[in-house]
């Protein structure tokens, strides 16, 4: 198995051009499997970076009368 690293340091942006890059090459065989895997690892991070930046405010309570 592949050792695991980190692309610390990059922006959202960054990020985001790194998976539109992944959407326009050719794949084909096992390396469809390997990119697709790729593209939702990425999309996976994505979202964890927009969370992160944008937290989910939490539902009040409060009832309307």
């Amino acid at each position: 198995m592949d050792e695991s690293y980190n692309l610390t340091g990059l922006t959202l942006r960054e990020v985001r051009a790194i998976r539109q890059g992944l959407n326009t090459i050719q794949i084909s065989g096992i390396d469809a499997m390997f990119i697709g895997s790729l593209q939702i690892k990425v999309d996976n991070q994505i979202n964890e970076i927009e969370e992160f930046i944008n937290p989910p405010k939490p539902e009040s309570n409060s009832k309307k009368s």
